[in-house]
């Protein structure tokens, strides 16, 4: 017996990989987000925001790969782009913590 729902969700898993998220102000972390390489740090931002307590309309938002120290407050730049594999930690902060 086949079971195309796995089938699929297989098929739509592929290239997806986790990462960690951190609030970087408060602490709060969200452990394995479900992220494709060309996702948007934007998008990423978008669907987590809540999760980790972070305003995704704040004026200033860094994004911090925290295993490469590379940094951007572009949330046009994509996963793949900031270096982010499997297993790492993107760290995020909003107004509060952006100088």
């Amino acid at each position: 017996m086949t079971n195309y729902p796995i089938d699929g969700a297989l098929a739509n898993s592929e290239g997806t990989f986790e990462i960690d998220l951190l609030n970087k102000v408060t602490g709060t972390t969200y452990p394995q987000a479900a992220v494709l390489g060309t996702n948007t740090l934007g998008q990423v931002l978008q669907e987590y925001a809540v999760d980790i307590g972070v305003n995704p309309h704040d004026s200033k938002i860094l994004f911090e790969n925290k295993r490469t120290g590379a940094s951007t407050s572009d949330t046009n730049e994509t996963v793949e782009g900031l270096g982010l594999q499997n297993g790492d930690v993107l760290a995020i902060s909003d107004n509060a913590g952006v100088a």
